[in-house]
């Protein structure tokens, strides 16, 4: 028996109605990529889902987090990953050996190492291997972008998971480092070129000036060039960032052109290094209308 007072409760009662095909993410982490050496590698994973369409395939983006190639905090961009799979793609951040536990090439061969573990589980991760996408910011964008632009060359690399490809369709730079030669572009950066400082550990703890050897090896302009192919870029920087100074992307852009590559670039005004601009909705359209655009 309904009470009155039940009935006044029911009659407030409000319905809403759901399509079903609204994207929701399924957050899968610690997923061990590769383990060799006794190193464990691992992403953070997360899967789109809909309630009308569960079997779909979707598009993916490895995220390459930057962290001066020192231990990444890969759950930092958990959120945002977690918009982009709303926005109809599988998402996943990388772990990659930081220059502590060994120095360039690691991240790269990490780097193509998740690619090839993306495609060799596609069906798992409800991933269309067709439509792999790349990301990095800061350190993790340089690493990002060698990794795009050496994916189809016989280096940097360690050949696990080899029976796949590791190319993607597009590559995106946030505010990356181009270039570790040009001491005024690292205006804030302790130690600068020097043995202890980011980019003198990432080339095994040596000074980039008298080993250009080593140092050419992690500067991106040098894996550009007209004759060889390579995936169309998005490129972001802050005009603010003192950590690593905007003519970084401006000077790789330049070089991009000059070889007549696919390259986009934006000028983010007032954003310093790694700032939530970044990582708000208008940038995130961008990066989600850039992926749409090369996907196969």
């Amino acid at each position: 028996m309904i009470r009155n007072g039940e009935n006044m409760i029911l009659e407030d009662i409000q319905t809403k109605k759901i399509t079903g095909k609204e994207i929701y993410g399924i957050y899968q982490p610690d997923i061990c990529y590769v383990n060799r050496d006794g190193i464990e590698r691992t992403l953070q994973v997360i899967i789109p889902e809909t309630a009308q369409d569960p079997d779909k395939k979707y598009p993916a983006i490895l995220h390459v987090q930057g962290s001066a190639w020192k231990k990444q905090d890969v759950y930092k961009r958990v959120g945002v990953m977690e918009e982009l799979a709303k926005k109809g793609f599988v998402t996943a951040i990388l772990q990659y050996r930081e220059s502590e536990i060994a120095p360039f090439p690691a991240p790269v061969e990490d780097a193509k190492t998740g690619i090839r573990f993306l495609r060799k589980n596609a069906e798992q991760f409800k991933i269309d291997p067709e439509n792999i996408f790349l990301m990095g910011d800061s350190s993790g964008g340089n690493t990002a972008f060698i990794t795009a632009f050496t994916a189809d060359m016989d280096c940097m690399d360690t050949g696990v998971y080899k029976e796949y490809s590791c190319k993607v369709n597009a590559v995106i730079d946030l505010y990356g480092v181009s270039c570790v030669k040009i001491k005024e572009d690292f205006p804030t950066t302790p130690n600068q070129g020097e043995p202890d400082s980011p980019e003198g550990l990432e080339i095994g703890s040596k000074n980039v000036y008298e080993h250009p050897e080593l140092s050419d090896q992690i500067t991106c302009m040098n894996y550009v060039k007209k004759e060889l192919p390579s995936p169309p870029v998005l490129m972001m920087h802050g005009t603010a960032d003192d950590t690593v100074a905007p003519n970084q992307s401006i000077q790789l852009y330049k070089k991009l052109k000059e070889e007549e590559k696919d390259a986009t670039f934006y000028l983010v005004e007032g954003a310093d290094h790694g700032h939530p601009y970044f990582w708000c909705e208008p940038t995130l359209s961008l990066i989600e209308q850039f992926f749409k655009k090369h996907m196969k």
